[in-house]
Formats: C-alpha cells, sequence, structure tokens
C-alpha cells in the first residue's frame, strides 16, 4: 500500500514538482474545488493550526459571569457533586474567606498526612497473612481487617452513646449471658458478611465483614451516622485454580481459608468472652462485659459458610435445623434444631475415625472457627434473611415467574391490562413507580422488587381469574398468603398476637402450596419442595421472639454499604491490590463519623447553653415536633401547606365543571353546624377555642377561602406506636405536570369511618375563626363474589354530586387505591401500604359485612 501510494504522489504532483519519497499527498473532495497539495513527512505530522486571538471572544465563559463562576461549576460536574455537596461546599469557602486562620490545610498532601494522624485515635485496618495448603502446596492470603474488640470499644465507650445502651437483658433482646457472674453484662455482635461486586464488569469483587453493637437501639445501629455499623473487615476471595473450580475439595479449602480468616478475625473477642473484661464505659460506669455473637446476618450461600453445611448438595441443607432436603416445603412438621455442641461432638468423633473424610461428609459438617467465641450458638445466631427469603428469593425468583408465565399463556391483552396497571399507580412518597410495567423488568433492587409486590395482585386478579386459569387463580391464592407473610415480617414491633397471626398463616401458606401443585398441569410443575427459602419461614417466629423484629438481622440496612464501597472503588483507587486502598478510605470515614458526630453534640449544647458555636459545620436542626411550625396553621394533628387566596364565590364556581361543588354552600353550612359546641370526631378532646362555633355564621360570598395544595396527617402507627407523618396532595393547578388527588380514611363517627377521595383542601375564614376542611368524594365498602378468595378490600366511588365538606380533624390518614380496570368507578384498597394500614384493614374488614355486588 505504502509503495503504491507513493507511486501515485510522484506520478500526480501539483504542487511539488520535484515530490520525495514518503511525501504526503492530500486530495481534497472534488466538490471542494481545491487543488491537491503535497507535504513532506515532517511538515504534515507537525502540522498545527493557529488560533486568531482577535476573533476568539473575549467572555467565553458567558452565560457564567465570571471565569471564576465557571470553573466553580466546572469542579462541582467533574466530582458528581449532589445539590446538598454543592451547598455544602459554597459554606465552606464562605467559611474559609471569612476566616481564613482556621483553614490550615494547603495541599492534598497536608489532607492525607492529618487523615493518617487521625487513625493513630480510632481502630484501623492493618494486614494479617493467613495461609492454607491445597494439595500439599501453602496458599498464602492478606486478611485486611480492624481490631473487632477495639471497635466495639470505641461504641461502648463513647460518652454520645452511653444514654442508648442497654445492658440489662429484656424478653425483646434475652440472652442468658447475664447469669455469668455477678456484674457481668452481655455484649450482642451482630455480623454481616457478603461478597459484592465492585468494578462494573463484575471482575473485581470484594467480602465484607459489618459489625454492629446490638446494645444500642435499632434506630442507631441501624442508622448511617456515628454508631451505626461499620465494615470491618475484607474477607479473602481464593481464586478459582485451572480444573478445580466446583470440586469438592476445592469448596472445602475456600470454606477453610474463610474460617482461618474468622479465627484471627475473632481471636480477641473469643478470648475476652470465656473470662470477661472490665471496661469503662462511656457514663463512667465499671462494667465486666462478655461479648458474643447475637446475630449472623446472612444470605442462605453465606450461611452455610458460618454453618460449615454442604447446602443444598447436602442430606440437611438447612443450617438452623436438621430438616431433609425432601422436606423443605412441609411447613408444618418441625425437625431438631441444630446446635454448636452437638455439632461439635460429631466432628469430634468423626475426625477420630480413620476413614475421616467420609465420616464428615455423612454429617455434612467441618470445625467451625465461630465455636472460640463463649455463649455464642452459630446455628441459633444464623437468623431470618427477609430480604433474600423473601422480596428477591419466594416473589422474584419463583412467584412472580410463575405468574409471567400464565400471563404470556392467557396473551398479550391480558399482559397489556398488567403492564398498564402497574404504569398508571397512584404516586405516593413511598413507592416506586413503574414507568415499563413489571414484565419487563428484570433487574432492580430489593425496594423496587418489594413495591412490586405490593402492587402484583391488584394487577392480575381480574385477568387471572378462577374463570380464565384454575391454576393462575390458585397461585393468586398463595401469593396472596406470601403477602400476608411478608407483612408480618416487616412488622417494627411484635406481640404474641402478631407472631401467633404469622405463624396460623404459614400454615395456611402450607396448604396453598399443596393447592398450588395440584392445579398444574402436564408436566410443568413447580417444584415447591426444592426451595429452601420456602422452608425458611419456620424459624422466622422463633427467631423475632429470640432476637427481637426482623429489622434487626434483615441483610438489607448491610447491603446499603455496597454502594459507597463501589463508589470509592471507582472514584478514589487505582484498582490494583484493593483492599489495603478501601481499608484507608473506610478508616477514613470512620474518623469523619465519629467527628461530626462529636461537633454536632458541641454545637447542640452550645445552642442550649446560648454559648456562641465555635465552628458551624453543621446545618441540621435538632430534632422536633412532629407537627410544623407554623402553629397559625395547626389544626389539631393536621397541617396545611401550600396555600392560595381566594373569595367563596370564586371557590364554589368551580361547580360549572365540577358536580362536588354542586351545593357548596349548603355543604360547608352542615359541616359548621356539626363543629357547634361539640368534640371533633378524631379526637376526644375539644376542639381549640376558634374551631367551636357557638352560632354557625352565614356564608357570604366575599369570606376568604385558603385554596391548600397538600396537607400533613400526624397519625399514631398501629403497629410501632410512634407517630408517623403522611403527606396528602390535592392540586390541579397548572404549576404542576400532574394532577393528584389522594384518598384518606376518615372518621364519620366516634365508631364508624369511611374511605373517601380528597377533593379540595383549603381553610375557611370568617371574622377572627379559621377552619382547615376538606371538600371529600365518598367511597362505599362493597364486594365482588371472587374478592374473598383473595382478600380483597373493594371500594366504589359515589357520584361527585354526593360529596361532603368535612372537617381536616376528622382524617386519620391517607390510602391508597387501585383503579378496577374492568369495572369503572371501582376500586381495591392497597392494604400492603405499610405495617399500619396492612394492621388497620385486617381489623376494619374482618367479619364486616359489605354489599355484594354482581
Amino acid at each position: 500500500m505504502l509503495c503504491t501510494f507513493i507511486e501515485e504522489v510522484l506520478t500526480d504532483n501539483v504542487a511539488n514538482p520535484d515530490p520525495q519519497v514518503n511525501d504526503i499527498k492530500v486530495v481534497y473532495h472534488k466538490a471542494a474545488g481545491r487543488s491537491s497539495r503535497i507535504f513532506s513527512f515532517n511538515d504534515f505530522r507537525q502540522e498545527k493550526r493557529t488560533i486568531d486571538i482577535g476573533l476568539s471572544k473575549s467572555d467565553p465563559w458567558k452565560p457564567f459571569k465570571s471565569r471564576l463562576d465557571f470553573e466553580f461549576a466546572e469542579f462541582t460536574q467533574k466530582a458528581s457533586l449532589n445539590q446538598q455537596l454543592v451547598n455544602d461546599l459554597f459554606k465552606l469557602v464562605k467559611d474559609a474567606v471569612n476566616t481564613p486562620a482556621n483553614l490550615t490545610l494547603k495541599s492534598a498532601d497536608d489532607v492525607n498526612t492529618v487523615w493518617e494522624s487521625a487513625k493513630l485515635y480510632h481502630p484501623s485496618f492493618s494486614s494479617t497473612k493467613i495461609s492454607k495448603p491445597y494439595k500439599d502446596t501453602d496458599q498464602l492470603f492478606d486478611f485486611h481487617s480492624r481490631p473487632l474488640w477495639d471497635w466495639i470499644l470505641s461504641q461502648v465507650q463513647d460518652p454520645l452513646l452511653a444514654p442508648y445502651m442497654e445492658w440489662d437483658a429484656q424478653r425483646h433482646h434475652q440472652s442468658d449471658i447475664s447469669e455469668v457472674c455477678s456484674g457481668a453484662k452481655p455484649l450482642a455482635i451482630i455480623l454481616w458478611a457478603d461478597t459484592s461486586v465492585l468494578s462494573t464488569f463484575g471482575t473485581q469483587k470484594g467480602h465484607f465483614i459489618v459489625a454492629r453493637v446490638g446494645n444500642l437501639p435499632m434506630w442507631i445501629r441501624n442508622g448511617k451516622s456515628w454508631g451505626g455499623g461499620r465494615i470491618v473487615g475484607f474477607l479473602p476471595i481464593p481464586e478459582g485454580m485451572v480444573g478445580e473450580q466446583g470440586k469438592p475439595g476445592f469448596v472445602d479449602w475456600k470454606n477453610a481459608v474463610y474460617h482461618e480468616a474468622f479465627r484471627v478475625f475473632l481471636e480477641d473477642v473469643a478470648r475476652i468472652s470465656k473470662l470477661g473484661e472490665v471496661v469503662r464505659c462511656g457514663d463512667g460506669i465499671p462494667r465486666i462485659l462478655f461479648p458474643y455473637i447475637h446475630v449472623l446476618s446472612a444470605d442462605y450461600e453465606e450461611q452455610c459458610h458460618f454453618a460449615l453445611i454442604r447446602g443444598l448438595l447436602g442430606k440437611a441443607p438447612c443450617p438452623v435445623c436438621l430438616v431433609p432436603k425432601g422436606g423443605l416445603s412441609d411447613l408444618k412438621t418441625r425437625y431438631a434444631y441444630r446446635t454448636a455442641a452437638s455439632a461439635q461432638i460429631l466432628v469430634t468423633r468423626a475426625e477420630s475415625k480413620a476413614s475421616k473424610g467420609a465420616a464428615l461428609k455423612a454429617i455434612g459438617l467441618r470445625n467451625n472457627a465461630l465455636w472460640a467465641v463463649a455463649n455464642t450458638d452459630v446455628h441459633e445466631a444464623i437468623s431470618y434473611d427477609r430480604l433474600h427469603v423473601d422480596i428477591i428469593g419466594v416473589f422474584q425468583k419463583h412467584i412472580l415467574p410463575e405468574i409471567k408465565i400464565i400471563l404470556k399463556d392467557l396473551g398479550r391483552k391480558a399482559q397489556a391490562e398488567v403492564d398498564e396497571t402497574f404504569k398508571t399507580m397512584a404516586r405516593w412518597s413511598d413507592l416506586a413507580h413503574f414507568k415499563t410495567g413489571i414484565l419487563t423488568l428484570d433487574f432492580s433492587d430489593g425496594k423496587k422488587w418489594a413495591d412490586a409486590a405490593r402492587i402484583l395482585l391488584h394487577a392480575t386478579y381480574n385477568v387471572m381469574g378462577q374463570a380464565q386459569t384454575p391454576k393462575g387463580f390458585a397461585l393468586l391464592r398463595l401469593f396472596r398468603k406470601w403477602h400476608e407473610l411478608n407483612m408480618y415480617l416487616s412488622f417494627e414491633v411484635h406481640t404474641e398476637d402478631t407472631i401467633a397471626a404469622y405463624e396460623r398463616t404459614v400454615d395456611v401458606f402450607h396448604d396453598r402450596l399443596d393447592y398450588t401443585t395440584q392445579h398444574d398441569e402436564g408436566d410443568d410443575v413447580k417444584d415447591w419442595d426444592g426451595i429452601i427459602k420456602i422452608h425458611a419461614h419456620i424459624h422466622a417466629a422463633r427467631d423475632i421472639r429470640r432476637k427481637g423484629v426482623i429489622a434487626n438481622m434483615d441483610t438489607k440496612v448491610n447491603e446499603n454499604l455496597n454502594g459507597p464501597m463501589r463508589r470509592a472503588y471507582r472514584m478514589q483507587t487505582n484498582f490494583k491490590n484493593v483492599e489495603p486502598q478501601l481499608g484507608r478510605i473506610e478508616d477514613r470515614a470512620h474518623v469523619c463519623c465519629f467527628t461530626r458526630a462529636h461537633i454536632e453534640a458541641m454545637d447542640q449544647a452550645a445552642k442550649k447553653s446560648n454559648e456562641p458555636i465555635r465552628t458551624a459545620d453543621s446545618d441540621e436542626e435538632p430534632e422536633g415536633p412532629s407537627i410544623r411550625p407554623r402553629d397559625a396553621w395547626v389544626f389539631g394533628h393536621v397541617y396545611v401547606g401550600s396555600r392560595r387566596k381566594t373569595t367563596f364565590s370564586d371557590f364554589a364556581r368551580q361547580s360549572a365543571t365540577d358536580d362536588a361543588f354542586i351545593n357548596l354552600r349548603r355543604k360547608l353550612s352542615n359541616c359548621l353546624g356539626d363543629l357547634l359546641s361539640r368534640t371533633t370526631a378524631a379526637s376526644s378532646v375539644p376542639p381549640p377555642p376558634h374551631q367551636v362555633l357557638h352560632n354557625v355564621p352565614p356564608i357570604r360570598d366575599s369570606d376568604t377561602v385558603l385554596n391548600c395544595s397538600y396537607m400533613l396527617v400526624d397519625f399514631e402507627h398501629k403497629v410501632s406506636w410512634r407517630t408517623n407523618t403522611d403527606r396528602l396532595y390535592c392540586r390541579s393547578t397548572p404549576d404542576y405536570n400532574t394532577e393528584r388527588f389522594d384518598c384518606a380514611l376518615i372518621h364519620m363517627s366516634d365508631t364508624e369511618v369511611m374511605f373517601c377521595r380528597l377533593v379540595r383542601i383549603f381553610v375557611y375564614s370568617t371574622g377572627e375563626q379559621k377552619f382547615a376542611l376538606a371538600l371529600i368524594q365518598p367511597m362505599a365498602t362493597v364486594a365482588r363474589r371472587a374478592d374473598a378468595a383473595l382478600a380483597l378490600c373493594r371500594l366504589r366511588e359515589k357520584p361527585r354530586r354526593e360529596s361532603m365538606v368535612v372537617p381536616a380533624r376528622s382524617i386519620i390518614r391517607g390510602a391508597v387505591i387501585v383503579p378496577d380496570r374492568q369495572h369503572d368507578g371501582e376500586y381495591t384498597l392497597m392494604d400492603g401500604l405499610d405495617t399500619d394500614h396492612f394492621l388497620r384493614m385486617m381489623s376494619l374488614f374482618q367479619n364486616r359485612d359489605m354489599e355484594i355486588v354482581q
């Protein structure tokens, strides 16, 4: 090619009559009208275009007002800072300008130096060599971890956490080790371990250990601030050897490496767990602490590593009990529980035999590093994992695929109806939006799968009825019972009654498993018996009684730490030998968390004592009451916001386009009359003085009406007994892209409640009196014959002209309803909106007479 080109240059030279070898000829397109040019090789390679400075803009940074404005904005873009971080950066810059003496750091080296100095005051990561031979060849691994006991003491001895530490065993957090000796106090450790993919293509993985102190309340230890869980170790990941991957010997060796790392990690804790250690705690009181592992939070694969069993390849695949492999779907038979003591005896006997390997294989056990920690039973510590068992287990991997298969058989129309229901779901603050439906959703996080489970029954019951598909209807009835199990497991507080209700639901779920199998046709039969996650429901009630609610042990809160590690890997490492780098990053995060907590404590103490705050690094306000501070717009447990002033005549004029406003004057007068010298239906206490009417005033066209776009409703959560807040919208103004008229549950009397749709939220003023009111469209509770089988709560809208005006104080809380796409004006109530809603609906619709519609 080069020779041909040289020949072409030599035979067709226009610009240079004497071309040389290696000269470059540039031939322009004939439409350009330009002659060809010949360059020497060096001139062509070094050619540069010059810029005429006179033609360039004198202020190229526009529309930014200055070059510095652009460069600042450019920095925030390159650093991928969100809005909050940009505001924080502005504040830091302003503080640096106002008090330059306070900023002593001058370069990245200064920052790194102070980080390294800070590590001296906190437990930091270090590396330990561990060795395990494989086929007579020693294999060395670097195990990176921070001293677990030192990390625990950093929380136990901190005065900020001292008021929240619980040292005495309680029923909801029961432990027998408080009887070890007089003055002994149990120190509960919660551990989580799992493998996470760090790189985009999965070539780099990390095997993290996360620790939490169980003596702290759940809202602290599961939080992201000081006192919450932190990564305390990076387990080695043995690389697969050519031809060895998957072999029993290689799997056993990987488990041996795993437990050798844990042996090193737990060495100090194991020693102290036997003898105890006197520790002066954050409240200044010395205590003899006996650490033990209270909870092992992990998915099934990791549970098998902890328990050192062979998983589904073994004869007894459950890490908690001795259920045989063929009995996993039998939820009514209880099998003997595994115990660490009996396991140690069996292993000791097996190791004494000549055929050691065969004997250990027969019992599916190995020597366990966690046995070294006193007062710890690894099988009892292994806990129910709602995320992997229920959300991305039973639902996402088993029930949902079965429903998709049936919908495919029913045809495109049925599939389109289900997807359309998901796409058009009412908006709610804690409910994901499904822009593309559900049937094409393949990959998402646990939160979105949980939200899909809330909606699925309401989207499918019309197209998967008994008449269309008996098998599909049986599957929906099974799904309904799983939904109830999942809701019970979500409870923030349990009582003996709710645990008993869960156990009864497990029995019904078992019966419907059999019923579903009976309706399978042909060879395509779902084998529920091979699913370990079905069996796990047997152990949930026991775990709740021994360790508290499932949120104490769920893996979801721990897996949230994977995200920051992935970001750190992408943005703060060089992608080589990443564990030491991630350990250094985690050390700095620990220092930040600790220091920020103490700075905020100092700021709050200064505010209380009216002293000037020395550094204003925190914008957070102290936690206040649940009701908003603008008391003028607070009416009992309700706050109304986004108010627009109008007159009653203009407000009522909407009746020309909306029948709900017909006879508004009479409806408003009736409501005001009901307020006459009576207590509101929503509360047993008398209404505020400005809401007591001794004479119903005449309603004048000029009276002031404030049209409100939203309201905040405080209510006592039926499960947690805490005050929660619903944000209800009622808007149709052009300021928003979509209309939104939320639904609510309201009091009609001391004993009667009703569901309704909000038409308008408004404040009516007459003279000095103000009244927060709501114009609502009532809904009647009805039922279709198929609803009972699926435990659906059905509502039917009353005509708009039958609207009512009610006090805003009568609203109990919000509700979400799903339109019935085959029956206009009818809806099903989403009882799985949250645990409060679920418990209210269970009591509200139990044994209640409803109108039966055909």
